[in-house]
């Protein structure tokens, strides 16, 4: 088998743990790297047509490739598709508002609805740069609204509730915990609004480490359906707050917020948990106590040995607790 052939089997494999079939667009959007050679859309359609050896492994219908014995994921992917176009719609009316928020820069779409692979009961995960020296005041300001209109995910409320799971601020934009699952993951971000325009392109020259894991990123986001525009009274009304909350003042009152923050982030004993991983600094807060991640390689670890490529089945995490 080829270093294509491996590549386009090892992505199908990775997908097939989310129980999701793939286009070929999106196999050769994140496709797998397993060798050095390059690798365009023509190259991976002839082979997904043509390879003897990959028609050993996998199955295609209606334009979607799966492994062998899985056609029932196609009506599943149907199905979450038409649950995340419902909670496309409440997400790009939520963070419509998050644009009069002091200090926020990007609001990126992240997790299962970046996928367009949400279940009904799915939250909406965000990823969200704040600018330098404010993330505290951002991401404390950004809780306190979206919990006062009751639109927070907490405890056990998450059916289409915003999750605020993750931080940079726009002078530090690099994901430092790399791993196949954070490379796959952060490849599926959707920038839904940002200012500057050229933030999310920043992002993408930070996180070039994505492209040791994938043939294809960065690749441009430009044209997206789900972006949506900056709101001149959103805009005006952010950047009064912007600047009462600049300076001298602003510092001491981010301060406190860290302070705070920090206090009941230490208190709560999901910062702590096995298999997930809090971090918390002036430059990222992360919180996934509960990640995925560590599951997700190790079933995709155990299918690529199972179908005989041993060797493609050593993914690490990205160094969870």
């Amino acid at each position: 088998m080829t270093s294509l052939e491996k590549s386009i089997l090892a992505t199908i494999v990775y997908y097939d743990v989310l129980d999701r079939p793939l286009t070929s667009w999106e196999v050769f959007k994140y496709l797998i790297k397993t060798g050095k050679n390059q690798n365009d859309l023509n190259k991976v359609l002839q082979v997904l047509e043509n390879s003897s050896e990959l028609a050993k492994f996998i199955n295609q219908k209606n334009g979607f490739y799966f492994l062998k014995g899985r056609l029932k994921i196609i009506k599943q992917r149907i199905r979450r598709q038409i649950i995340a176009d419902g909670k496309w719609k409440k997400a790009k009316r939520l963070i419509r508002l998050l644009q009069a928020i002091p200090f926020i820069r990007l609001v990126a779409v992240s997790g299962s609805l970046a996928m367009n692979n949400s279940k009904q009961d799915s939250d909406i995960d965000l990823l969200i740069v704040a600018k330098s020296g404010r993330i505290w005041t951002c991401r404390g300001l950004t809780t306190l609204y979206l919990h006062l209109i009751r639109q927070r995910r907490h405890d056990s409320l998450t059916k289409d509730r915003l999750c605020l799971n993750h931080y940079l601020t726009d002078q530090s934009l690099t994901i430092p915990f790399k791993s196949l699952y954070n490379a796959q993951t952060y490849a599926h971000l959707v920038p839904v609004w940002q200012t500057p325009s050229s933030l999310y392109q920043r992002f993408q020259k930070a996180n070039q480490w994505i492209n040791d894991d994938l043939y294809a990123y960065p690749i441009s986001q430009k044209g997206s359906l789900n972006k949506i525009k900056s709101n001149p009274y959103f805009s005006l009304i952010r950047n009064f707050r912007e600047s009462t909350l600049d300076g001298k003042l602003g510092n001491r009152i981010e301060l406190l917020l860290k302070k705070f923050q920090v206090r009941r982030i230490k208190k709560d004993s999901l910062t702590y948990q096995t298999g997930g991983r809090v971090v918390f600094n002036d430059q990222q807060l992360e919180f996934h106590p509960d990640s995925p991640e560590k599951g997700i390689l190790e079933k995709y670890n155990q299918k690529m040995k199972e179908l005989g490529f041993e060797k493609l089945g050593q993914e690490k995490d990205s160094g969870l607790i």
